[in-house]
């Protein structure tokens, strides 16, 4: 474990700006960069409005499955807790990255900071804060619903004495400011509940108006409504009736109630209905339309929405308006070191900053955002290690009228086969409410490597929608260096309810004829608030490559390979020489009380072992010549001649003097089972502080370990977090080595004016070796940060 003294400035926001000043701040918030020594773990932070609700949605550049969350529905900071599924991926290795919000009237600001706690993800709200946490419809997200406040949405009532224009639900993703919403809640889901198009935004009611103007603008928009109505655009006559009812109260109000309720059955609305139906009959229960009202209302589904056709957008005449979200921080990391009783040691001194910008140009039709994160090390010791990277530049646009998305630029992989991050174009087109065409085409980015991956596939994708699965099909193919490499077909599965989700994936390689990836995780909540998981993972780890068997074969580039064994041979050593991962989890999570969560997990995870046949050159020099029988066949690489024992491949009795190869394998690292427990305790103390108390067992092919942890969040004053943490490892191998760590920490963390955060932690790692070899090592370290937040 690294030491660390860092400063931070991240996420920020640049307003509303033109296109050139946009520019102009994107080259100076460049200048600035200085970033992550790792690659980030959240790739976007996205609000959407579903009915009296906004729908966060946070997205990951890797796979995760959600475990628990705490507090259980509301307060100021909520900790998430989730796993990365991903092989080889390790917490202990991520610097912690925080992200601000994006602009939105809808719910109070937050920040979202990770890693925090083991697995944990902390969001901080600027004031206590109702929510309900779910996993997102895919393995890279979760989705946090917000109801909005009072303050912030209109209820059909208030629409009567002024209030802007209602806008239907959307799956598209928002950061404007508030509209008005019907009373129906509409259900806390991800993705399209149904297939549904956003109302346009309109301005306020002007302040004042005399009774003849009133009357005159609700004439022209019950006409205008009707027309829309008449034609099947259902959006645009509840947009229409809502403009209406946004007016003080006139001659066309009740009409306009009426017509609003049938706009929304007939736009696949039922819950919204419903509420406006209720409403009706609440406020005008003995006018002449009061009967028919009753009628429509009992003849409602049970359901809160069902399925429609495709209708076309009603574009607003509001002009579309630019919205800029930035951010800056800097780490300056530092720590020392010493073994046994030897002296102490500076062992790192670094600056790490990092640059988050994404700017939205938006109107009630079309969506356009940029993107653009770069990361910079600069290491004080080894200043050969420092390096700056640009992990996003993207620029994207929707259009929900016409029904395409299309994204260009350095991005993530969401889907489709894509297992890298890449640079290149992928885009979308909605055939219907139901299904839809995807496409992509890059190049992938692989920090360090000397290879070049280029890719393309094509996709095909039933939306899913509350209750009914969704599924996609895919084919993709990749070369390397001009070699195919990759020709794969797959299929995602995904499936919500208000208390299931489940996401399941198959991804299988034509060229290796084998199964590359099997996934499925759902999680379920109960009537009682528990909350279930379970997961399992089946992949060639790492996926198949033909760089998989350079090291198996002795060679550096995937051309020599190719060349020497033929592509053939280079595939099935491949296949032989590539090992399986599996794993599996499942735990749950139970509530007791207002105060307290328990949860108990279980892992599984193991690794096979490999065994390949390598073709010997016959055409080696040394073959004319042998010195030691024992040793007897060589290869000729890009290095020169090396026997394959000095290439430390093949064992000397593996040798195949008849066939002329060798057998090259490695063990498998046998099963680990792990078993966890946690107390979370909530407003424990003082209001708003978290208390939390881990317990672990792992029981490893060759040793067993114990894991203790606890922490405390105690905030204090105002915009003050106090942060401590303690944990303690014991390990016993049947070697007879034994280990224990103990690492205590502390951090403050200083919030002002929701724009500017200053922390700092300090902390120490004692670990002592005793067995057959006997060490004790000590590690201090100390982090200052600060963290500027623009918009």
């Amino acid at each position: 474990m690294k030491a660390e003294i860092g400063v931070r400035i991240f996420n920020g926001c640049v307003g509303l700006v033109g296109l050139a000043k946009l520019a102009r701040f994107i080259v100076a918030l460049s200048l600035l960069a200085t970033v992550n020594a790792f690659a980030a773990v959240i790739d976007t932070v996205e609000i959407a409005r579903v009915g009296d609700q906004a729908e966060v949605t946070i997205r990951f550049t890797t796979e995760i499955q959600y475990t628990r969350h705490t507090p259980g529905d509301q307060g100021k900071f909520l900790r998430i807790f989730f796993r990365v599924t991903k092989p080889g991926f390790s917490e202990s290795e991520v610097m912690q990255e925080v992200r601000r919000s994006p602009k939105s009237d809808l719910i109070p600001p937050f920040t979202l900071a990770y890693p925090e706690l083991v697995n944990g993800m902390l969001i901080t709200f600027a004031k206590t804060t109702q929510y309900v946490v779910r996993a997102g419809d895919d393995s890279r997200s979760v989705v946090i619903m917000v109801p909005i406040t009072e303050d912030k949405k209109i209820s059909s009532v208030e629409r009567k004495k002024g209030a802007s224009a209602d806008k239907a639900p959307t799956p598209e993703v928002v950061t404007t400011p508030p509209v008005a919403s019907v009373a129906a809640d509409a259900p806390a889901t991800s993705g399209p509940v149904v297939a549904q198009m956003p109302d346009a935004e309109k301005p306020l009611a002007e302040p004042v108006l005399s009774s003849e103007k009133v009357e005159e603008m609700a004439h022209a928009f019950l006409l205008d409504g009707q027309e829309a109505f008449s034609q099947g655009d259902f959006i645009k006559a509840i947009n229409r009736m809502n403009r209406i009812l946004s007016l003080p109260a006139n001659t066309r109000t009740i009409e306009a109630q009426a017509l609003i309720g049938e706009a929304r059955e007939k736009n696949g609305e039922i819950a919204k209905a419903r509420a406006e139906y209720e409403l009706y009959l609440k406020l005008y229960a003995n006018s002449a339309e009061a009967s028919r009202i009753r009628q429509r209302l009992a003849a409602l589904p049970a359901v809160d929405s069902i399925r429609r056709p495709a209708q076309r957008i009603s574009r607003d005449e509001k002009p579309a308006e630019w919205t800029v979200n930035g951010s800056v921080s800097s780490y300056f990391f530092g720590g020392q070191s010493k073994q046994d009783d030897g002296p102490m040691k500076r062992d790192q001194e670094s600056l790490i900053s990092s640059v988050n910008v994404s700017a939205r140009l938006r109107d009630s039709v079309t969506d356009t955002r940029f993107v653009f994160r770069d990361t910079d090390s600069r290491n004080f010791m080894q200043p050969s290690r420092n390096y700056n990277r640009i992990y996003s530049a993207y620029a994207e646009r929707t259009d929900r009228d016409i029904g395409y998305f299309v994204r260009v630029g350095r991005q993530n992989p969401n889907g489709g086969g894509v297992l890298e991050r890449f640079d290149g174009i992928t885009g979308s087109y909605n055939l219907n409410p139901d299904w839809k065409v995807s496409a992509v085409y890059g190049e992938a980015v692989e920090f360090g490597s000397p290879f070049k991956k280029d890719f393309y596939g094509a996709s095909v994708e039933l939306a899913p929608q509350v209750s009914r699965p969704g599924a996609s099909l895919y084919a993709i193919e990749q070369n390397i260096d001009g070699i195919l490499n990759r020709r794969a077909v797959g299929s995602e599965f995904r499936y919500f309810d208000g208390q299931f989700t489940g996401f399941g994936m198959l991804d299988y390689d034509l060229l290796y004829k084998g199964l590359n990836i099997g996934m499925a995780q759902a999680n379920y909540l109960d009537q009682w608030g528990n909350n279930y998981f379970v997961s399992y993972d089946y992949r060639q780890s790492p996926s198949y490559s033909l760089t998989n068997a350079l090291s198996t074969a002795g060679y550096s580039t995937v051309t020599d390979l190719v060349s020497n064994v033929g592509v053939t041979q280079a595939r099935q050593l491949v296949t032989d020489s590539t090992a399986l991962s599996t794993m599996f989890a499942t735990g749950v999570t139970i509530p007791f009380g207002e105060q307290w969560q328990f949860g108990v997990d279980y892992r599984m995870s193991e690794i096979s072992g490999t065994s390949a046949l390598i073709p010997l050159n016959q055409m080696c020099k040394e073959l004319q010549d042998l010195v030691n029988p024992a040793d007897p066949l060589c290869v000729d690489g890009p290095r020169g001649t090396l026997r394959i024992s000095e290439m430390g491949i093949c064992q000397p009795d593996s040798y195949d003097m008849i066939n002329k190869t060798c057998h090259a394998s490695s063990e498998a690292s046998g099963r680990t089972n792990m078993y966890s427990a946690q107390a979370i305790g909530t407003n424990l103390f003082v209001p708003n502080a978290v208390g939390v108390a881990y317990v672990g067992y792992i029981a490893g092919p060759s040793y067993t370990g114990q894991n203790l942890g606890l922490s405390y969040i105690f905030p204090f004053i105002e915009n003050w977090r106090l942060e401590s943490n303690a944990r303690y490892y014991t390990q016993h191998s049947d070697s007879g080595q034994n280990t224990t760590q103990f690492s205590p920490s502390m951090k403050l963390v200083y919030q002002w004016r929701n724009s500017l955060s200053l922390e700092s932690e300090i902390g120490y790692s004692e670990s002592k070796n005793t067995g057959t070899t006997e060490s004790k090592n000590r590690r201090e370290y100390l982090y200052l940060g600060i963290r500027w937040d623009y918009r």
